[in-house]
């Protein structure tokens, strides 16, 4: 699936479809893994329904599913294009972004 295509809704309840698929290959009900994860029944049902959760609720999910170590590629600096970002790891000094 082209998650690039997707808008941020779809990609939502995307997310919320695989924690609802990775819940049940794990046969938790929702209440086991709200309490689990310290959340709510009612914050899990809403989060595999249509993606909507706070992002701290949905990763007590994803620690709860022992699942985090899936964000490890998550916005990870790209590889290194020249010989000189290769050799010196180089790092962008900006401190903010432009307007």
């Amino acid at each position: 699936m082209d998650m690039s295509m997707m808008s941020a809704a779809e990609l939502a309840s995307e997310l919320g479809a695989r924690v609802r698929r990775e819940r049940l290959r794990q046969d938790l009900t929702q209440q086991t893994l709200a309490e689990r994860s310290g959340v709510s029944r009612l914050t899990v049902t809403r989060m595999e329904a249509d993606g909507s959760a706070k992002l701290t609720n949905f990763l007590s999910v994803l620690i709860a599913l022992r699942r985090v170590e899936d964000l490890e590629g998550l916005l990870r600096p790209p590889a290194a294009e020249t010989i000189d970002q290769f050799i010196g790891g180089a790092q962008p000094t900006r401190q903010r972004g432009r307007r």
